[in-house]
């Protein structure tokens, strides 16, 4: 057994690597998520009440919730690129639990038989779920990207949050069009869109970053 063991020789053809910006993928997200919301805006046009500089409370409520679900998970989901211990990556849990008050909310006012118009306009609420599914795969891209670059230790877990991440961004897209601001309506047809992304996400993100 040759016991010179040349540790130098290892390192020969060893070349420095970049490290992994996580602000790359986060600037492409946004990109991309303002421009999923201007081509919803062309084409369905925007709410009448933020034209009028007068946003209805609900629709600032429901806003600011799908941009802080989609933006904390996004965050969550480029930092499973490049994990490390210590690092806390919680602020998703928060924003989720934020987000599920609407469909516990609709939940508790359709108990009394007060639905308003979430049923009787299944035709905006289909439209409200293509258009931000359609948004939501747009948004998704750079984070597929990002994850296969990296090294996520939980594909699993990258496929639910990038789902959801997706999900909230493309929710809110379309949320600049959405004339409705009933809870009932809310907490079905946004809480469906979101579901249906982050299961679309658990099946098929952890085939597209696994080496």
């Amino acid at each position: 057994m040759n016991k010179n063991f040349d540790i130098a020789a290892l390192v020969d053809d060893l070349e420095p690597v970049n490290p992994m910006q996580q602000k790359i993928p986060l600037v492409f997200l946004a990109a991309i998520t303002f421009m999923a919301t201007a081509l919803v805006i062309w084409a369905q046009g925007m709410r009448a009440d933020v034209l009028a500089g007068h946003p209805d409370e609900m629709f600032l409520i429901r806003a600011g919730v799908l941009l802080l679900l989609g933006s904390a998970t996004g965050y969550a989901v480029t930092s499973m690129a490049s994990p490390a211990v210590g690092r806390s990556q919680n602020g998703w849990q928060v924003a989720l639990a934020a987000a599920a008050v609407f469909p516990l909310a609709a939940i508790v006012v359709a108990s009394t038989g007060d639905v308003g118009p979430a049923i009787s306009a299944m035709e905006s609420g289909m439209r409200c779920m293509s258009y931000s599914l359609i948004a939501a795969t747009a948004t998704a891209v750079p984070m597929v990207v990002w994850l296969r670059k990296g090294a996520p230790s939980s594909p699993g877990r990258a496929g639910w949050l990038t789902g959801i991440a997706s999900g909230g961004l493309g929710a809110f897209a379309y949320n600049l069009h959405c004339p409705f601001n009933n809870v009932v309506y809310i907490g079905l047809w946004y809480s469906l869109s979101i579901l249906i992304c982050a299961i679309i996400g658990r099946l098929v993100v952890p085939r597209l970053i696994r080496w």
